[in-house]
């Protein structure tokens, strides 16, 4: 990363937190260019083999049904168990549930990414969480998937082999990048929508 991607990223309204995110969110900027978004097969996993582990790709199932087609070790570590080809969305109350079904629908027929803010609660530990969503296309099967990473605060508290309780979620947003048009108010409840990849802030 450039000493001063972290500025240029929240110039831009983008506020990403985690070192990671914002690494993934410049990788993915670099490969779409001036298109809406990349595509799965241009993506080199030994050039971001450093946050390899904090990886997930996101698939809708059946509407309002979201698995982890994969996910990485760190991701896993997460959510204190093996989530590859499980509901990506377990443990969120209904209307956080809701939330996140809207706000991963509209990245994906928006071709917008989409930055979440969360707490993992379990037993004996509260840790706290980013969520990067990207879209991409899987030109095999012409349809779009959501690239993304979980990038987790004070990992040292997770307590091994402890079941995670719920999943709070505190803020989620969408990152309107360049190629798209002005979005409609609605998308969802308590989700703000903020200029981001090459557009210039209007804040």
């Amino acid at each position: 990363m450039l000493p001063n991607d972290r500025n240029d990223i929240e110039q831009a309204g983008i506020r990403m937190i985690h070192p990671g995110s914002r690494q993934l969110f410049r990788y993915w900027e670099a490969l779409r260019a001036e298109r809406p978004c990349p595509t799965r097969d241009e993506i080199e996993l030994a050039k971001i083999s450093n946050i390899l582990p904090s990886i997930t790709v996101l698939d809708e199932e059946s509407r309002g049904h979201w698995r982890h087609r994969m996910a990485g070790s760190a991701v896993c570590e997460l959510l204190c168990e093996q989530v590859t080809g499980r509901d990506a969305l377990k443990g969120f109350d209904h209307s956080a549930h809701d939330v996140m079904v809207r706000l991963l629908e509209t990245s994906i027929a928006k071709l917008q990414p989409a930055i979440v803010r969360l707490r993992l609660i379990g037993q004996h530990h509260v840790t706290p969480a980013e969520l990067l969503v990207l879209p991409v296309l899987d030109t095999r099967k012409n349809a779009v998937q959501l690239f993304s990473g979980l990038f987790g605060f004070n990992t040292e508290l997770i307590v091994s082999g402890a079941p995670l309780v719920r999943r709070e979620l505190l803020s989620a947003r969408l990152i309107w990048t360049e190629h798209g048009t002005a979005p409609a108010s609605d998308i969802a409840p308590h989700l703000r929508v903020i200029d981001g990849g090459l557009a210039r802030s209007s804040h």
